[in-house]
């Protein structure tokens, strides 16, 4: 019996330490505008559905936009601040940490 309860306290104490440590994505408020695509509240990795070299971004979130040049948002090329706009050559992603 003290066996059990010893393994269910550290399964319940690795449970409790596990779902602590996770940290949830919060939205950016506000609207992306990345090659003619529009996200609402965006959050994570969006690759453009419509490319062009140079991407047109206008930030009008109150997020950093991350650039990247490929389609999984891996290969960082800049930032975009919020409520601001440019044009980067070769993006094919935008991000929101």
């Amino acid at each position: 019996m003290r066996r059990l309860a010893a393994t269910l306290g550290v399964l319940g104490s690795s449970v409790a330490l596990t779902l602590g440590l996770t940290q949830s994505a919060s939205a950016a408020t506000g609207t992306l505008m990345f090659n003619g695509g529009r996200w609402e509240n965006p959050t994570g990795c969006h690759a453009s559905n419509w490319p062009g070299d140079p991407a047109l971004i206008i930030n009008g979130t109150d997020s950093i936009a991350y650039v990247y040049s490929d389609l999984y948002c891996e290969q960082f090329i800049t930032i975009v601040l919020p409520l601001q706009e440019g044009t980067v050559p070769h993006a094919w992603s935008v991000a929101f940490h």
